[in-house]
């Protein structure tokens, strides 16, 4: 998607945010108003874009892959949003597959200040990501090289839906313990399955999907696991395989011996003993 091409006076003029210039060099028959106005989306230059609106161009309402709303998004400008908006944009109606919307691409990127002013202007606050990726921009929030706890909150006090994404497993894989304790606070489904697509192992397969739990224990990431018991997490979930979290933790050899013991003595391996060991009463009483 790139730049339209435009005579180099022109192209100058936009990005010096000279308007009084452009008007003179304009020749509406060599060059488009949209043209223009894409330059001055990505160049996030306001005055320019003012200038094709008070001409009589308008953006589009809505769009799916448009050249000027991704020029528009990657140039993550408050202002050029603002004027858009004011002429007819529909901040929640444009989709790319390449990017997603205006906030998935504003959270993808890292850029907190745009992605508050979507949210605080209207933005829808689960995004539509883009169909390339492997993960949700809430995702992105979490892995440990780009953590971002301050977008986290931010898209969680907007009211971000959390099912089905995946962050939970995420950050109990990733051992960000932060991001999953504020997860936890604002009602994650504790008992989610995902497989987390980047072990960056040939042989990983499906059959490994599980709970947060189940990946806290995987990767021996021990507050992750303490957290995820203290709030109710099962240690007997399997995965596809029909493994356990514990099945799993006992894999891990002697640097997973306190992840073990953590989870055989939780409540519910404690109550699943109790309960075999009734079971097995019972039929030595009565069978045997």
């Amino acid at each position: 998607m790139g730049l339209p091409n435009l005579p180099k006076a022109v192209a100058s003029a936009i990005a010096s945010g000279d308007a009084a210039q452009l008007k003179d060099l304009y020749q509406p028959n060599n060059m488009t108003l949209e043209d223009i106005a894409t330059h001055a989306a990505a160049r996030g230059k306001p005055s320019i874009m003012q200038w094709c609106c008070d001409q009589g161009w308008r953006p589009p309402r809505e769009s799916f892959n448009s050249n000027f709303v991704s020029h528009a998004v990657y140039g993550e400008s408050p202002s050029i949003f603002q004027i858009l908006i004011d002429n007819g944009l529909d901040l929640n109606a444009h989709e790319n597959e390449l990017h997603g919307d205006p906030l998935a691409s504003a959270v993808e990127n890292g850029n907190y200040n745009f992605a508050k002013w979507l949210l605080e202007h209207g933005h829808r606050s689960t995004p539509n990501d883009s169909i390339f990726g492997d993960d949700t921009a809430i995702v992105s929030t979490i892995y440990a090289d780009r953590a971002n706890q301050e977008m986290l909150k931010l898209l969680l006090d907007h009211g971000h839906d959390l099912e089905n994404t995946g962050a939970g497993v995420v950050a109990a894989e990733e051992g960000n313990v932060e991001a999953l304790r504020l997860l936890l606070d604002r009602g994650l489904n504790v008992e989610e399955r995902r497989r987390v697509t980047n072990y960056g192992t040939a042989d990983e397969t499906y059959d490994t999907e599980g709970t947060a739990l189940y990946h806290a224990c995987k990767q021996g990431n021990e507050e992750c696991v303490e957290l995820l018991l203290q709030r109710g997490a099962n240690p007997l979930a399997e995965d596809l395989n029909g493994r356990s979290c514990l099945d799993i933790a006992r894999q891990g050899g002697d640097d997973y011996e306190y992840i073990v013991w953590l989870l055989e003595n939780s409540g519910s391996v404690n109550s699943a003993s109790a309960a075999q060991t009734l079971l097995g009463f019972i039929k030595r009483l009565f069978f045997f």
